[in-house]
């Protein structure tokens, strides 16, 4: 009697084992599906602006190519509070963010910040920008040199879409190298700068060509700070066209992950970036929204990111 309860335990332990083992083995195949829910995508800047409109042209494409996303709009201090909420994200793979370069390396180099932006990894990048300077469409300043002449006479306001973020980096360098006298007013992006200009608050903004061209009707183009003119804006010439030499802090807007993410799931995110941007469709409608696409892979955003931080190093003390 007794051995026959001995064997039903032991065949009811190794009962039990095996249940065990299809039950822990079941969360682990789970585990290796990814994604198994939606991801979250950090927009830093109000809706409206370029980094808004971009995401919700990629979103249905992405979703197509097996990634679904929710925005999550994360404004305030140029960046500093969206890059922060990532870098403390679980390193899962379920959180990410449209990072507009160098944002996040004027961060680093000076030092204000509690992440290293060379941490954050790079998933997809889809441009490469320069800014443009605008008034609005009426007002009396028509050209660079009008903004130039006018900053010599009174204190001109020009507006930047975010403090601490790359344009007013490159509006720093603008002010230093050509020594002018404008005071700066810093908006959560295009979307609140843009208004600003039209109310007459201040007097003209730095920002993004496709943002720009999509107000074309209300705005006025001063110029565009690049070595080359912006195909959203091909009528608009460059400041060095104009004779006025600084040096561009170009925009790089790519995809990107809290650090330590596993590389798999990374490149599971880098192809169903890709799969997106392959859709004619869909650039198609980047165009028509004055976006000017060019593709990067992770190793082509770290050589960029690399040469912003050698930039950046330059106009630091700028940013105090």
């Amino acid at each position: 009697m007794n051995s026959k309860i001995r064997m039903h335990r032991r065949e009811f332990l190794a009962g039990s084992s095996a249940a065990g083992a299809v039950a822990l083995a079941a969360p682990a195949v789970a585990q290796e599906k990814f994604p198994a829910r939606e991801v979250s995508w950090i927009i830093y800047q109000a809706p409206g602006g370029s980094i808004d409109t971009t995401a919700r042209i990629i979103q249905p494409y992405l979703e197509r190519a097996g990634i679904k996303t929710t925005l999550d709009y994360v404004l305030g201090a140029g960046g500093r509070v969206a890059r922060t909420k990532l870098w403390t994200a679980r390193p899962d793979g379920y959180t990410m963010m449209t990072e507009s370069a160098p944002g996040g390396v004027i961060d680093e180099v000076i030092g204000r910040a509690g992440y290293k932006a060379s941490q954050f990894i790079p998933i997809y990048g889809w441009s490469v920008i320069s800014w443009q300077l605008c008034v609005k469409k009426d007002s009396p300043i028509r050209t660079f040199k009008d903004l130039v002449d006018e900053c010599k006479k009174r204190r001109v306001v020009i507006g930047t879409i975010g403090r601490g973020g790359s344009s007013h980096i490159q509006l720093a360098a603008l002010q230093k190298e050509l020594n002018l006298p404008f005071g700066m007013a810093h908006f959560d992006g295009s979307g609140k700068a843009y208004p600003a200009v039209l109310g007459g608050h201040i007097d003209a903004a730095m920002s993004g060509p496709a943002s720009g061209s999509r107000m074309s009707a209300q705005l006025h183009f001063l110029g565009v700070t690049g070595e080359r003119r912006e195909p959203a804006l091909p009528d608009v010439p460059t400041l060095k066209e104009q004779g006025f030499n600084v040096t561009p802090i170009d925009q790089l807007w790519y995809a990107m992950a809290t650090p330590k993410v596993s590389n798999d799931r990374i490149q599971i995110l880098s192809a169903a970036f890709e799969k997106a941007f392959q859709d004619n469709a869909m650039q198609v409608q980047m165009q028509k929204a004055g976006e000017a696409i060019r593709l990067l892979n992770r190793a082509q955003i770290e050589e960029l990111v690399v040469k912003q931080s050698e930039a950046i190093e330059k106009f630091k003390d700028l940013m105090t």
